[in-house]
């Protein structure tokens, strides 16, 4: 199965809803796995399921009363949560959730789609960027990476640091406010988009800012809010970046 970026986990009574959200998703060419198109023939949701999730890095929740009483999206945001996956809800109509999905949903941010439509995916888009400019990342390093594999016997060390370097600090390639690609780099881990004057960061900057706002955080919480991968959040924190005059490698 190929790895996909979002897991969209949502109730049949809400399929007008999913499909559209769906269709933004395309737009923002962001790789999703969605039922029940996506269960090749002859298998069966509780086989492909599961693996789907394993695959994702973001379950897309589409949170309503009608989800809420569906076993199989409490099944897949158990899931979500069991393979430790980053949950986004994304809330299309005004209710109050249940003791179950309180208790999944404890401390996560909720997307409101009810309020306003366009400002929801506008928030979508600035949680998902992460993940895309990760992609970005992976295709530009990827063939680095087997150049430097080639030279592993000249005896230049030094290469194959900065590749770690790159995978262990992703730098932003797309703006999280609005998508642009023109990014200035104007301080520490800090990157302006040129179209919208939004700041976007590294994810050692990221997290600094996470921890300065929140004080202090579970690596499960960094992870969760922020979308940065487990073993990135680790590296830093064992580097020391979060500390001052620990400078960044960007």
């Amino acid at each position: 199965m190929e790895q996909s970026t979002v897991f969209v986990s949502y109730s049949s009574k809400n399929i007008d809803v999913a499909n559209y959200i769906v269709s933004r998703l395309q737009k923002l060419n962001i790789s999703y796995w969605k039922a029940p198109e996506m269960i090749p023939a002859g298998s069966s949701y509780a086989k492909e399921i599961p693996k789907a999730i394993q695959n994702c890095q973001i379950v897309l929740l589409v949170l309503s009363k009608a989800s809420q009483e569906s076993i199989w999206v409490e099944k897949e945001i158990d899931s979500a949560i069991c393979n430790r996956k980053v949950i986004i809800p994304f809330q299309i109509e005004e209710m109050e959730l249940n003791d179950t999905f309180k208790f999944y949903l404890n401390n996560v941010q909720t997307v409101m789609y009810y309020n306003d439509k366009e400002e929801a995916f506008k928030m979508l888009r600035a949680k998902l960027a992460p993940i895309a400019a990760e992609e970005e990342i992976r295709k530009d390093i990827e063939p680095q990476a087997q150049i430097f594999e080639v030279n592993k016997g000249t005896g230049s060390r030094r290469k194959s640091a900065d590749v770690n370097a790159l995978r262990m600090n992703r730098i932003p390639v797309v703006c999280r406010f609005c998508g642009c690609k023109e990014l200035e780099h104007t301080s520490l881990g800090t990157y302006k988009c040129i179209r919208c004057n939004g700041e976007n960061y590294d994810d050692y900057q990221t997290i600094r800012k996470y921890i300065e706002q929140k004080g202090r955080a579970s690596y499960l919480e960094i992870e969760r809010e922020t979308g940065i991968p487990r073993r990135i959040i680790d590296n830093c924190l064992k580097e020391g970046y979060l500390f001052e005059g620990k400078k960044s490698n960007f």
